[in-house]
Protein backbone atom coordinates (compact mmCIF):
# COMPACT_ATOMS: atom_id res chain seq x y z
CA UNK A 1 0.00 0.00 0.00
CA UNK A 2 1.38 3.53 -1.07
CA UNK A 3 1.25 6.53 1.05
CA UNK A 4 -1.42 8.33 -0.30
CA UNK A 5 -3.14 5.40 0.22
CA UNK A 6 -2.12 4.47 3.96
CA UNK A 7 -3.20 8.62 4.65
CA UNK A 8 -6.50 7.87 2.70
CA UNK A 9 -7.31 4.67 5.15
CA UNK A 10 -5.88 7.04 8.32
CA UNK A 11 -8.74 10.12 7.33
CA UNK A 12 -11.45 7.11 6.58
CA UNK A 13 -11.50 5.15 9.69
CA UNK A 14 -12.72 8.38 12.32
CA UNK A 15 -14.82 9.22 9.25
CA UNK A 16 -16.27 5.96 9.45
CA UNK A 17 -16.93 5.87 13.28
CA UNK A 18 -18.27 8.79 13.18
CA UNK A 19 -20.77 8.09 10.62
CA UNK A 20 -21.73 4.73 12.60
CA UNK A 21 -21.76 5.76 15.93
CA UNK A 22 -24.57 6.18 17.88
CA UNK A 23 -25.61 9.96 19.23
CA UNK A 24 -24.41 9.27 22.79
CA UNK A 25 -20.95 8.28 21.20
CA UNK A 26 -20.76 11.26 19.16
CA UNK A 27 -21.44 13.77 22.01
CA UNK A 28 -18.78 11.99 24.46
CA UNK A 29 -16.17 12.28 21.47
CA UNK A 30 -17.24 16.35 21.59
CA UNK A 31 -17.04 16.53 25.32
CA UNK A 32 -13.92 15.15 25.50
CA UNK A 33 -12.48 16.98 22.58
CA UNK A 34 -13.40 20.07 23.79
CA UNK A 35 -12.24 19.36 27.51
CA UNK A 36 -8.89 18.61 25.90
CA UNK A 37 -8.47 20.93 23.66
CA UNK A 38 -9.55 23.77 26.84
CA UNK A 39 -6.67 21.77 28.98
CA UNK A 40 -4.31 22.01 26.09
CA UNK A 41 -4.83 25.88 25.96
CA UNK A 42 -4.72 26.82 29.89
CA UNK A 43 -1.54 24.62 30.04
CA UNK A 44 -0.04 27.31 26.90
CA UNK A 45 -1.27 30.22 28.74
CA UNK A 46 0.26 28.74 32.33
CA UNK A 47 3.79 28.09 30.78
CA UNK A 48 6.72 30.12 32.12
CA UNK A 49 4.56 31.67 34.76
CA UNK A 50 4.65 31.46 38.56
CA UNK A 51 4.14 32.19 41.95
CA UNK A 52 2.17 35.80 41.91
CA UNK A 53 5.23 37.73 43.78
CA UNK A 54 3.93 41.05 45.67
CA UNK A 55 6.06 43.46 48.31
CA UNK A 56 5.40 41.95 51.94
CA UNK A 57 5.24 43.86 55.07
CA UNK A 58 4.82 42.22 58.51
CA UNK A 59 1.41 42.36 59.66
CA UNK A 60 1.96 41.05 63.48
CA UNK A 61 5.00 39.50 64.74
CA UNK A 62 5.58 37.10 67.99
CA UNK A 63 2.42 35.59 67.88
CA UNK A 64 1.55 32.31 69.42
CA UNK A 65 0.32 29.44 67.28
CA UNK A 66 -3.64 29.88 68.13
CA UNK A 67 -3.79 33.04 67.72
CA UNK A 68 -1.61 33.19 64.48
CA UNK A 69 -3.95 30.72 63.25
CA UNK A 70 -7.20 32.54 64.27
CA UNK A 71 -5.56 35.16 62.03
CA UNK A 72 -4.80 33.53 59.19
CA UNK A 73 -8.52 32.24 58.92
CA UNK A 74 -9.72 35.88 59.23
CA UNK A 75 -7.61 37.25 56.24
CA UNK A 76 -9.00 33.90 54.33
CA UNK A 77 -12.17 34.36 54.96
CA UNK A 78 -11.52 37.94 54.17
CA UNK A 79 -10.23 36.67 50.78
CA UNK A 80 -6.53 38.62 51.27
CA UNK A 81 -3.33 37.52 50.45
CA UNK A 82 -0.93 37.05 53.56
CA UNK A 83 1.70 34.33 54.09
CA UNK A 84 3.75 32.83 57.57
CA UNK A 85 6.99 33.15 58.44
CA UNK A 86 9.29 29.78 58.85
CA UNK A 87 8.55 29.48 62.45
CA UNK A 88 4.75 30.71 62.59
CA UNK A 89 5.18 33.31 64.78
CA UNK A 90 4.57 36.36 61.94
CA UNK A 91 2.30 36.95 59.39
CA UNK A 92 3.63 38.90 55.97
CA UNK A 93 0.96 40.44 53.95
CA UNK A 94 1.21 43.00 50.64
CA UNK A 95 2.39 46.59 51.73
CA UNK A 96 -0.33 48.34 50.41
CA UNK A 97 -2.66 46.58 52.15
CA UNK A 98 -0.89 46.62 55.54
CA UNK A 99 -2.72 49.62 57.06
CA UNK A 100 -6.00 48.72 56.01
CA UNK A 101 -5.32 45.32 57.48
CA UNK A 102 -4.58 46.45 60.44
CA UNK A 103 -7.56 49.01 61.56
CA UNK A 104 -9.74 46.57 60.42
CA UNK A 105 -8.18 43.57 62.66
CA UNK A 106 -7.90 46.04 65.53
CA UNK A 107 -12.03 46.55 65.14
CA UNK A 108 -12.12 43.13 65.59
CA UNK A 109 -9.73 42.45 68.84
CA UNK A 110 -6.14 41.58 66.90
CA UNK A 111 -3.76 40.98 68.03
CA UNK A 112 -4.46 38.85 71.76
CA UNK A 113 -0.58 38.46 71.66
CA UNK A 114 2.17 39.40 70.75
CA UNK A 115 3.60 42.43 71.28
CA UNK A 116 1.15 45.26 74.03
CA UNK A 117 2.43 49.05 74.47
CA UNK A 118 0.17 50.95 76.97
CA UNK A 119 -3.08 48.96 75.56
CA UNK A 120 -2.22 46.89 78.81
CA UNK A 121 -3.76 49.56 80.70
CA UNK A 122 -6.59 48.87 79.08
CA UNK A 123 -8.17 45.86 81.11
CA UNK A 124 -8.91 46.85 84.81
CA UNK A 125 -7.41 44.52 86.96
CA UNK A 126 -8.60 44.22 90.80
CA UNK A 127 -6.05 44.74 93.71
CA UNK A 128 -3.22 45.91 91.51
CA UNK A 129 -0.11 47.17 93.67
CA UNK A 130 1.83 49.94 93.35
CA UNK A 131 4.77 47.16 92.09
CA UNK A 132 2.86 45.55 89.36
CA UNK A 133 1.92 48.98 87.94
CA UNK A 134 5.53 49.78 88.23
CA UNK A 135 6.36 46.63 86.19
CA UNK A 136 3.33 47.14 83.57
CA UNK A 137 4.85 50.62 83.00
CA UNK A 138 8.15 49.22 82.35
CA UNK A 139 7.13 46.32 80.32
CA UNK A 140 4.37 48.97 78.06
CA UNK A 141 7.21 51.35 77.56
CA UNK A 142 9.87 48.81 76.42
CA UNK A 143 7.32 47.74 73.65
CA UNK A 144 6.32 50.72 73.01
CA UNK A 145 10.14 51.43 71.88
CA UNK A 146 10.21 48.03 70.32
CA UNK A 147 7.49 48.97 68.20
CA UNK A 148 9.05 52.16 66.87
CA UNK A 149 12.46 50.81 65.84
CA UNK A 150 10.35 47.99 64.40
CA UNK A 151 9.33 50.70 62.12
CA UNK A 152 13.28 51.05 60.70
CA UNK A 153 13.95 50.20 57.34
CA UNK A 154 15.86 46.87 57.70
CA UNK A 155 15.24 46.03 60.98
CA UNK A 156 13.74 42.38 61.53
CA UNK A 157 13.32 42.27 65.15
CA UNK A 158 13.95 44.55 68.26
CA UNK A 159 14.44 44.08 71.88
CA UNK A 160 14.27 46.53 74.78
CA UNK A 161 15.64 46.09 78.59
CA UNK A 162 15.33 49.16 80.97
CA UNK A 163 16.93 49.32 84.30
CA UNK A 164 15.10 51.54 86.06
CA UNK A 165 16.30 51.57 89.96
CA UNK A 166 14.80 52.81 92.77
CA UNK A 167 15.06 56.00 94.23
CA UNK A 168 17.59 56.86 96.92
CA UNK A 169 17.31 59.52 99.76
CA UNK A 170 20.86 60.20 99.17
CA UNK A 171 21.89 61.82 95.47
CA UNK A 172 25.40 60.17 95.74
CA UNK A 173 24.06 56.64 95.97
CA UNK A 174 21.38 57.03 93.19
CA UNK A 175 21.88 54.50 90.22
CA UNK A 176 21.63 55.57 87.02
CA UNK A 177 18.20 54.47 84.67
CA UNK A 178 20.42 52.45 82.15
CA UNK A 179 18.71 50.14 78.55
CA UNK A 180 19.96 47.71 76.20
CA UNK A 181 18.89 47.34 72.61
CA UNK A 182 18.77 44.08 70.70
CA UNK A 183 18.74 44.45 67.00
CA UNK A 184 18.12 41.45 64.41
CA UNK A 185 18.41 42.49 60.88
CA UNK A 186 17.38 41.49 57.71
CA UNK A 187 19.55 38.99 55.78
CA UNK A 188 22.34 40.89 54.36
CA UNK A 189 21.77 43.81 55.64
CA UNK A 190 23.51 46.23 58.40
CA UNK A 191 22.77 50.13 59.82
CA UNK A 192 25.25 52.80 59.56
CA UNK A 193 27.16 54.57 62.51
CA UNK A 194 24.05 57.66 62.33
CA UNK A 195 21.24 55.37 62.54
CA UNK A 196 22.52 53.60 65.56
CA UNK A 197 23.11 56.91 66.79
CA UNK A 198 19.34 57.58 66.07
CA UNK A 199 18.14 54.45 67.80
CA UNK A 200 20.65 55.36 71.15
CA UNK A 201 19.00 59.16 70.63
CA UNK A 202 15.53 57.83 70.63
CA UNK A 203 15.63 55.41 73.39
CA UNK A 204 17.37 58.25 75.63
CA UNK A 205 14.67 60.69 75.02
CA UNK A 206 11.65 58.46 75.70
CA UNK A 207 12.66 57.21 79.10
CA UNK A 208 13.17 59.93 81.89
CA UNK A 209 16.50 60.25 83.14
CA UNK A 210 18.03 57.76 80.55
CA UNK A 211 21.44 59.42 79.15
CA UNK A 212 22.72 58.67 75.57
CA UNK A 213 26.12 57.49 77.32
CA UNK A 214 24.09 54.81 79.40
CA UNK A 215 21.99 53.19 76.53
CA UNK A 216 23.92 50.00 74.53
CA UNK A 217 23.21 48.97 71.46
CA UNK A 218 24.43 45.12 70.23
CA UNK A 219 23.51 43.01 66.91
CA UNK A 220 21.94 39.52 67.53
CA UNK A 221 25.27 38.34 66.79
CA UNK A 222 26.67 39.76 69.77
CA UNK A 223 28.54 42.38 68.28
CA UNK A 224 28.49 45.87 69.73
CA UNK A 225 27.14 48.94 67.62
CA UNK A 226 27.00 51.95 70.11
CA UNK A 227 30.06 53.72 70.47
CA UNK A 228 32.32 53.01 72.90
CA UNK A 229 31.52 55.69 76.14
CA UNK A 230 34.59 55.85 77.66
CA UNK A 231 36.85 59.29 77.01
CA UNK A 232 40.33 57.77 75.44
CA UNK A 233 38.54 54.75 73.34
CA UNK A 234 36.07 57.27 71.93
CA UNK A 235 38.89 59.83 71.12
CA UNK A 236 40.58 57.21 69.49
CA UNK A 237 37.85 55.62 67.47
CA UNK A 238 37.45 58.94 66.56
CA UNK A 239 40.81 59.83 65.27
CA UNK A 240 40.68 55.74 63.52
CA UNK A 241 37.48 56.96 61.82
CA UNK A 242 38.61 60.34 60.42
CA UNK A 243 41.87 58.47 58.71
CA UNK A 244 39.89 56.12 56.94
CA UNK A 245 37.72 58.75 55.94
CA UNK A 246 40.44 60.74 54.79
CA UNK A 247 42.32 57.24 53.59
CA UNK A 248 38.76 56.96 51.11
CA UNK A 249 38.91 60.06 50.07
CA UNK A 250 42.34 60.18 48.61
CA UNK A 251 41.67 55.95 47.26
CA UNK A 252 39.09 57.67 45.24
CA UNK A 253 40.33 60.41 43.44
CA UNK A 254 43.23 58.05 42.36
CA UNK A 255 40.96 55.23 41.63
CA UNK A 256 38.76 57.55 39.30
CA UNK A 257 41.25 58.44 37.39
CA UNK A 258 42.60 55.79 36.46
CA UNK A 259 40.12 54.12 35.55
CA UNK A 260 38.97 57.25 33.24
CA UNK A 261 42.57 56.96 31.24
CA UNK A 262 42.87 53.08 31.02
CA UNK A 263 39.74 51.36 31.66
CA UNK A 264 37.67 49.53 34.83
CA UNK A 265 39.11 47.29 37.04
CA UNK A 266 42.60 47.90 35.58
CA UNK A 267 44.15 49.24 38.31
CA UNK A 268 43.86 48.93 42.29
CA UNK A 269 44.86 51.74 44.56
CA UNK A 270 45.97 51.76 48.15
CA UNK A 271 46.72 54.83 50.50
CA UNK A 272 47.99 54.81 53.65
CA UNK A 273 47.52 57.95 55.59
CA UNK A 274 49.35 59.07 59.06
CA UNK A 275 47.43 61.94 60.41
CA UNK A 276 49.17 64.08 63.28
CA UNK A 277 46.48 64.48 66.54
CA UNK A 278 48.77 65.98 69.20
CA UNK A 279 47.93 69.66 69.75
CA UNK A 280 50.75 72.30 70.16
CA UNK A 281 49.95 75.69 71.16
CA UNK A 282 53.10 78.19 71.07
CA UNK A 283 53.40 82.36 71.83
CA UNK A 284 55.22 84.66 69.73
CA UNK A 285 56.77 88.19 70.89
CA UNK A 286 57.50 90.68 68.23
CA UNK A 287 59.37 93.75 68.66
CA UNK A 288 59.00 96.10 66.41
CA UNK A 289 61.24 99.84 67.28
CA UNK A 290 59.72 102.24 64.71
CA UNK A 291 59.43 106.08 64.72
CA UNK A 292 56.44 106.45 67.12
CA UNK A 293 57.57 106.14 70.27
CA UNK A 294 55.15 105.93 73.35
CA UNK A 295 56.32 107.76 76.75
CA UNK A 296 55.82 105.15 79.31
CA UNK A 297 56.81 107.33 82.61
CA UNK A 298 59.00 110.99 83.10
CA UNK A 299 61.27 111.52 86.14
CA UNK A 300 62.32 115.09 86.34
CA UNK A 301 65.20 115.91 88.95
CA UNK A 302 66.13 119.78 89.96
CA UNK A 303 69.35 120.88 91.61
CA UNK A 304 70.49 124.28 93.27
CA UNK A 305 73.24 125.66 94.54
CA UNK A 306 74.56 129.43 94.81
CA UNK A 307 77.63 128.71 92.52
CA UNK A 308 76.16 126.87 89.70
CA UNK A 309 72.36 127.83 90.03
CA UNK A 310 69.34 125.44 89.48
CA UNK A 311 70.05 121.90 87.10
CA UNK A 312 66.75 120.02 85.64
CA UNK A 313 67.79 116.52 84.98
CA UNK A 314 64.50 114.33 82.93
CA UNK A 315 64.48 111.02 82.77
CA UNK A 316 62.09 109.32 79.95
CA UNK A 317 60.97 105.93 78.97
CA UNK A 318 59.63 104.67 76.18
CA UNK A 319 57.97 101.57 75.26
CA UNK A 320 58.90 99.46 72.29
CA UNK A 321 56.20 98.38 69.76
CA UNK A 322 55.19 94.22 70.24
CA UNK A 323 53.31 92.15 68.88
CA UNK A 324 52.25 88.73 70.59
CA UNK A 325 50.83 86.34 68.76
CA UNK A 326 49.29 82.59 70.11
CA UNK A 327 49.29 79.66 67.38
CA UNK A 328 47.38 76.48 68.25
CA UNK A 329 48.38 73.24 66.26
CA UNK A 330 45.69 72.30 63.88
CA UNK A 331 44.43 68.68 64.99
CA UNK A 332 44.70 65.81 62.55
CA UNK A 333 46.92 67.36 59.67
CA UNK A 334 48.52 65.10 57.58
CA UNK A 335 51.73 64.01 58.44
CA UNK A 336 52.85 61.17 56.01
CA UNK A 337 51.48 59.99 53.14
CA UNK A 338 52.50 56.39 51.16
CA UNK A 339 50.77 55.02 48.38
CA UNK A 340 50.76 52.24 46.12
CA UNK A 341 49.30 51.92 42.92
CA UNK A 342 48.82 48.57 41.04
CA UNK A 343 48.71 48.42 37.09
CA UNK A 344 47.71 45.39 34.82
CA UNK A 345 50.80 44.73 32.57
CA UNK A 346 48.89 44.50 29.53
CA UNK A 347 46.48 46.48 27.81
CA UNK A 348 44.13 45.92 24.94
CA UNK A 349 44.44 48.15 21.53
CA UNK A 350 42.61 47.97 18.45
CA UNK A 351 44.82 47.66 15.25
CA UNK A 352 43.32 49.21 12.39
CA UNK A 353 45.29 47.44 9.82
CA UNK A 354 43.55 44.07 10.60
CA UNK A 355 40.66 45.08 12.49
CA UNK A 356 41.00 43.39 15.51
CA UNK A 357 41.69 44.12 19.06
CA UNK A 358 45.36 42.91 20.27
CA UNK A 359 46.59 42.56 23.06
CA UNK A 360 50.31 44.70 24.29
CA UNK A 361 52.46 45.18 27.21
CA UNK A 362 52.37 48.41 28.80
CA UNK A 363 55.99 50.58 28.15
CA UNK A 364 57.78 52.51 30.78
CA UNK A 365 56.97 55.80 29.43
CA UNK A 366 52.78 54.85 30.14
CA UNK A 367 53.45 53.69 33.44
CA UNK A 368 55.66 56.49 34.75
CA UNK A 369 52.64 58.75 33.62
CA UNK A 370 50.57 56.54 35.37
CA UNK A 371 52.85 57.35 38.27
CA UNK A 372 52.99 61.74 37.84
CA UNK A 373 48.98 61.80 37.24
CA UNK A 374 48.67 59.66 40.24
CA UNK A 375 51.64 61.65 42.48
CA UNK A 376 49.49 65.09 41.70
CA UNK A 377 46.34 63.86 42.41
CA UNK A 378 47.02 62.81 46.06
CA UNK A 379 49.25 65.52 46.48
CA UNK A 380 52.54 63.93 47.40
CA UNK A 381 54.93 66.02 49.40
CA UNK A 382 58.71 64.84 48.76
CA UNK A 383 59.84 67.06 51.70
CA UNK A 384 57.27 65.80 54.17
CA UNK A 385 58.32 61.77 53.32
CA UNK A 386 55.42 60.97 51.23
CA UNK A 387 56.10 57.91 48.98
CA UNK A 388 54.55 56.62 45.88
CA UNK A 389 55.40 52.66 44.69
CA UNK A 390 54.07 51.87 41.02
CA UNK A 391 53.85 48.19 40.08
CA UNK A 392 53.33 46.72 36.96
CA UNK A 393 52.13 43.04 36.68
CA UNK A 394 49.87 41.01 35.06
CA UNK A 395 45.91 41.00 36.73
CA UNK A 396 44.21 37.30 37.54
CA UNK A 397 40.87 37.60 34.54
CA UNK A 398 40.26 34.28 35.04
CA UNK A 399 37.19 35.31 36.92
CA UNK A 400 36.43 37.63 34.96
CA UNK A 401 36.32 35.41 32.01
CA UNK A 402 34.13 32.94 33.85
CA UNK A 403 31.51 34.91 34.83
CA UNK A 404 31.59 36.46 31.34
CA UNK A 405 31.07 33.00 30.08
CA UNK A 406 28.32 32.02 32.70
CA UNK A 407 26.28 35.56 31.44
CA UNK A 408 26.79 34.79 27.57
CA UNK A 409 25.50 30.79 28.76
CA UNK A 410 22.61 32.40 31.09
CA UNK A 411 21.61 34.49 28.08
CA UNK A 412 21.62 31.84 25.48
CA UNK A 413 19.94 29.10 27.99
CA UNK A 414 17.28 32.08 28.29
CA UNK A 415 17.30 32.78 24.43
CA UNK A 416 16.22 29.60 22.99
CA UNK A 417 14.31 28.62 26.22
CA UNK A 418 11.72 31.40 25.17
CA UNK A 419 12.12 30.32 21.31
CA UNK A 420 11.05 26.85 22.57
CA UNK A 421 8.00 28.00 24.72
CA UNK A 422 7.00 30.41 22.01
CA UNK A 423 7.14 27.89 19.75
CA UNK A 424 5.53 25.10 22.03
CA UNK A 425 2.38 27.42 22.31
CA UNK A 426 2.23 28.16 18.42
CA UNK A 427 1.85 24.05 17.34
CA UNK A 428 -0.40 24.07 20.75
CA UNK A 429 -3.02 26.84 19.09
CA UNK A 430 -2.68 25.32 15.68
CA UNK A 431 -3.26 21.55 16.63
CA UNK A 432 -6.30 22.73 19.14
CA UNK A 433 -7.70 25.02 15.83
CA UNK A 434 -7.20 21.62 13.56
CA UNK A 435 -8.92 19.38 16.15
CA UNK A 436 -11.48 22.22 16.53
CA UNK A 437 -12.27 22.21 12.23
CA UNK A 438 -12.03 18.75 12.27
CA UNK A 439 -14.70 17.97 14.81
CA UNK A 440 -17.07 20.97 13.18
CA UNK A 441 -16.66 19.45 9.85
CA UNK A 442 -17.46 16.11 11.10
CA UNK A 443 -20.64 17.38 13.22
CA UNK A 444 -21.82 19.31 9.80
CA UNK A 445 -21.37 16.24 7.66
CA UNK A 446 -22.81 13.59 10.03
CA UNK A 447 -25.90 16.24 10.61
CA UNK A 448 -26.62 16.53 7.02
CA UNK A 449 -26.26 12.77 6.05
CA UNK A 450 -28.88 11.90 8.81
CA UNK A 451 -30.97 14.15 7.40
CA UNK A 452 -30.70 13.22 4.18
CA UNK A 453 -30.74 9.93 4.81
CA UNK A 454 -34.15 10.48 6.37
CA UNK A 455 -35.81 11.84 3.42
CA UNK A 456 -34.62 9.43 1.05
CA UNK A 457 -36.19 6.45 3.29
CA UNK A 458 -39.23 8.29 3.71
CA UNK A 459 -39.34 8.59 -0.14
CA UNK A 460 -38.31 4.85 -0.40
CA UNK A 461 -40.88 3.40 1.75
CA UNK A 462 -43.60 5.16 -0.03
CA UNK A 463 -42.48 4.06 -3.18
CA UNK A 464 -42.51 0.47 -1.86
CA UNK A 465 -46.06 0.36 -0.81
CA UNK A 466 -47.09 1.33 -4.20
CA UNK A 467 -47.84 -1.50 -6.70
CA UNK A 468 -47.73 -0.83 -10.68
CA UNK A 469 -49.40 -2.78 -12.78
CA UNK A 470 -48.82 -0.61 -15.68
CA UNK A 471 -45.53 -0.67 -17.97
CA UNK A 472 -43.03 1.24 -16.71
CA UNK A 473 -42.62 4.72 -18.04
CA UNK A 474 -39.52 6.31 -19.01
CA UNK A 475 -40.04 8.78 -15.12
CA UNK A 476 -40.59 5.11 -13.72
CA UNK A 477 -37.27 3.90 -15.03
CA UNK A 478 -35.77 6.83 -13.60
CA UNK A 479 -37.26 6.31 -10.45
CA UNK A 480 -35.91 2.96 -10.50
CA UNK A 481 -32.60 4.16 -11.33
CA UNK A 482 -32.55 6.60 -8.19
CA UNK A 483 -33.62 3.68 -5.90
CA UNK A 484 -30.67 1.28 -6.51
CA UNK A 485 -28.58 4.41 -6.48
CA UNK A 486 -29.32 4.94 -3.06
CA UNK A 487 -29.53 1.60 -2.14
CA UNK A 488 -26.00 1.00 -3.46
CA UNK A 489 -24.52 4.32 -3.13
CA UNK A 490 -26.35 6.09 -0.12
CA UNK A 491 -23.58 8.89 0.16
CA UNK A 492 -23.82 9.61 -4.13
CA UNK A 493 -27.49 9.62 -3.76
CA UNK A 494 -27.70 12.05 -0.73
CA UNK A 495 -25.49 14.52 -2.63
CA UNK A 496 -27.51 14.38 -5.57
CA UNK A 497 -30.59 15.43 -3.55
CA UNK A 498 -29.03 18.63 -2.30
CA UNK A 499 -27.99 19.39 -5.58
CA UNK A 500 -31.57 18.90 -6.89
CA UNK A 501 -33.08 20.99 -3.84
CA UNK A 502 -30.20 24.00 -4.17
CA UNK A 503 -31.11 23.99 -7.65
CA UNK A 504 -34.86 24.41 -7.14
CA UNK A 505 -34.33 27.11 -4.36
CA UNK A 506 -32.24 29.12 -6.48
Amino acid sequence: MNLPDQLTDITDRPRGWWENAPQTQRLGAIGGAAALVIALVFALSSMGGGEEEWDTAILYTNLDFQEAGEIANRLADLGMRYRLSSDGSAILVPRDEERDLRLQLAGEGFPKSGRMGYEIFEEAQLAMTDFLQRVNLKRALQEELEETILGIDNVKNARVHLVTPEPSLFTEEQNSVTASVVLTMASGTKLKPKHINSIVHLVSASVEGLEVEEVVVVDSEGNMLSEEHDPLVAAANKQFQMQQQVERVLEKKVQSLMDEVIGRDRSRVRVNVVLDFSQRESTETIADPGQTRVVVSEETNEKSSAEQGSEENAVRNYEVNRTFRRILGAVGTVSRISMALTVDQTKVVYNSDTETYDVEDRTQAEIDQLRDLATAAVGIDGQRGDEVSVYSMPFDKSQEIQARKEVEDAEAQEFWTGIAINVAKILGIIAALITLRFIIQAIGRGVGVEEEVEVLGEILDDVDEEEFERPETPHEITLRRVQDIVRERPEDAAKLIRTMLMEENT
